[in-house]
């Protein structure tokens, strides 16, 4: 076979696997009817294999509301000093999805992570003496563009529930 012959079997080729998948990404997140559950039953294992199979919300999907790791330092004063780690960081710094990973899952499962990671702060502001670190998930409600044209800010007081995750005494220096 030529050398040309090669390149349009190759060009065939891609452009067929192109369409095979297009069409599987079509039928995955189309709505439930008799046709794409036909399609769907040839599409199937190329759907599992590539994690394809979404389902229709994956063009409007459901936004949760957020939630915000802080942390509250308290000195032997009984001053008392509030952090909120991922505002130093950027959101498209790749640490910035590592952080808020590892904070969500402090605030998923204190009784695994949450004495570690205080006593992780502890260390890390050992200059001021800390006592005690408090964590804290701050969770959004809902925040509509009304509230934002009237100059409010979508972690203002009125629109966040403050939930303790765990309180931690620091170790003796």
């Amino acid at each position: 076979m030529s050398k040309q012959a090669w390149g349009r079997v190759a060009y065939t080729a891609m452009s067929l696997l192109v369409a095979w998948h297009t069409m599987a990404m079509v039928l995955a997140t189309a709505p439930e009817s008799v046709i794409t559950q036909a399609g769907r039953s040839l599409f199937q294992p190329y759907l599992t294999l590539f994690r394809l199979d979404n389902d229709w919300g994956f063009f409007a999907p459901n936004v949760p509301l957020g939630h915000q790791f802080r942390y509250v330092v308290e000195d032997a004063a009984g001053a008392r000093l509030a952090f909120a780690p991922d505002e130093k960081l950027s959101r498209l710094s790749p640490a910035w999805i590592w952080f808020s990973d590892r904070h969500r899952t402090v605030a998923e499962s204190p009784e695994d992570f949450a004495d570690a990671t205080a006593l992780s702060l502890c260390q890390e502001h050992a200059s001021l003496h800390p006592v005690a670190v408090t964590l804290l998930d701050v969770e959004q409600k809902v925040f509509l563009p009304a509230d934002w044209l009237s100059g409010k800010h979508p972690l203002d007081p009125e629109f966040v529930n403050v939930n303790v995750v765990k309180t931690v005494r620091c170790p003796e220096p």
